[in-house]
């Protein structure tokens, strides 16, 4: 009987503990939707490590490089403009933080001629050339589409929480243990 107790009293808090890692995890998963990245396109894979492949919607396959060049960290925020080639379509203008600008600025350059991967949640969205700033001191890019309303629209949603998650605040070792 002792036995059986004691053995009850081992495996309960650790089905909570299990429960609980669990309820963390899926939490973390939903912290970042509608994340958008920009990769290079690679036309002849030659690692193995840092290239991945991608497929299109349309069943195409894409080398890209693994590392973003561009990232949703480094967008505020996103507000939506109605499409002028496509109708019930939007193009996206978004705020960019001051290394946001600096890597856009270096991404255009570098990639002008050039089509890069935009991916959407690890996914393959589209083709992509970057457009340049019009001045050093702009915020906001445009992300030319078309995107259709619902991504659109998610983008737009979580843009702002994308950006709290991947930037977050930076405290003092004094704040740190206040919290404690």
């Amino acid at each position: 009987m002792l036995k059986k107790i004691f053995l009850l009293s081992a495996v309960i808090p650790s089905l909570f503990l299990v429960g609980c890692e669990m309820l963390e995890e899926s939490e973390g998963a939903r912290k970042t939707r509608y994340v958008l990245s920009l990769h290079e396109v690679i036309k002849y894979p030659r690692s193995k490590d840092l290239e991945r492949k991608v497929i299109s919607f349309s069943g195409k396959e894409y080398w890209i490089n693994g590392n973003q060049f561009f990232h949703s960290r480094h967008i505020e925020k996103v507000e939506l403009i109605p499409s002028k080639t496509r109708k019930g379509y939007y193009d996206l203008s978004l705020k960019l933080d001051y290394s946001g600008r600096i890597k856009w600025v270096q991404v255009s350059m570098h990639f002008q001629h050039k089509k890069m991967a935009l991916l959407v949640d690890g996914h393959f969205y589209a083709l992509y050339t970057p457009d340049h700033l019009v001045d050093e001191n702009d915020t906001w890019v445009i992300l030319t589409g078309p995107f259709d309303k619902i991504t659109a629209n998610g983008i737009k949603k979580y843009a702002r929480r994308n950006y709290v998650f991947f930037n977050p605040k930076k405290a003092s070792f004094m704040e740190i243990l206040e919290g404690m």
